[in-house]
């Protein structure tokens, strides 16, 4: 498998991409995550992540990001593959260009698995490629199953940003090799029946749904309070003990 090295200068918002600069509610909020996830996907093996909500606008692709990103922290061998094939979003908040990517590889148009390495982000990433003419027949086709099957003997974990679950069947199509799912829903914009109906699909289809993010709650907010409480009176106990 052949790499791309990408150091480009990140270009999304401070606010969405994790990073040590982020604020204490972010960073422990990913942490929670990541850990509910490792203890969720118990053994040694390489664990296959799928992460999709019920429709577009939801914060899948930067919570697949995240979660990434957090994995990398613990040194974890983490790859990322953008399965979102026809409106691709990953691409763009890492500031990459979207040259061969997953579609390319499962169309046979190339030949290498088109492998980019973040070193500022400490991950790996499989960028979308070019918008195919039916992008549900790449992603259910033998080739994508022996993809992650390969991918798996050299990564800690596999995170696959999938689209929707209520709009496209892409996300349910092959998990009989993701490990656990993770459903994305968003403060005072996701649907309890779109939600529902997200679930109905997933279970019909035998995939296992691992946990939700709830995503986009503003964390100035008071539900907050008392994690800055928490914060400042942990740095002075740090300070009293030095």
């Amino acid at each position: 498998m052949k790499k791309k090295n990408n150091a480009q200068k990140q270009t999304a918002p401070k606010q969405m991409l994790l990073s040590s600069k982020s604020p204490f509610t972010m960073q422990e909020a990913y942490k929670t995550l990541r850990t509910n996830v490792e203890f969720s996907l118990p053994g040694g093996d390489c664990k296959c992540i799928g992460v999709t909500s019920a429709n577009r606008g939801e914060g899948k692709s930067t919570v697949s990001i995240n979660l990434a990103i957090s994995l990398a922290q613990l040194k974890k061998r983490v790859i990322l593959i953008d399965c979102d094939l026809r409106l691709p979003t990953v691409i763009a908040k890492l500031n990459l260009s979207n040259t061969d990517g997953l579609s390319n590889y499962l169309s046979g148009m190339i030949s290498e698995i088109p492998i980019t390495h973040i070193s500022n982000r400490g991950f790996d990433i499989i960028p979308s490629g070019v918008i195919p003419p039916d992008a549900t027949t790449l992603i259910n086709s033998d080739t994508m199953l022996k993809l992650v099957e390969q991918l798996k003997e050299s990564y800690d974990y596999i995170i696959i940003d999938f689209p929707p679950v209520n709009i496209v069947s892409d996300a349910v199509l092959i998990s009989s090799s993701v490990d656990g799912y993770i459903l994305v829903v968003r403060h005072e914009y996701s649907e309890y029946q779109k939600i529902t109906e997200a679930i109905r699909q997933m279970r019909f289809a035998d995939a296992k749904i691992i946990g939700f993010v709830y995503n986009g709650l503003d964390i100035g907010r008071k539900y907050y309070k008392k994690n800055r409480y928490y914060k400042n009176n942990y740095y002075y106990y740090k300070k009293d003990k030095e």
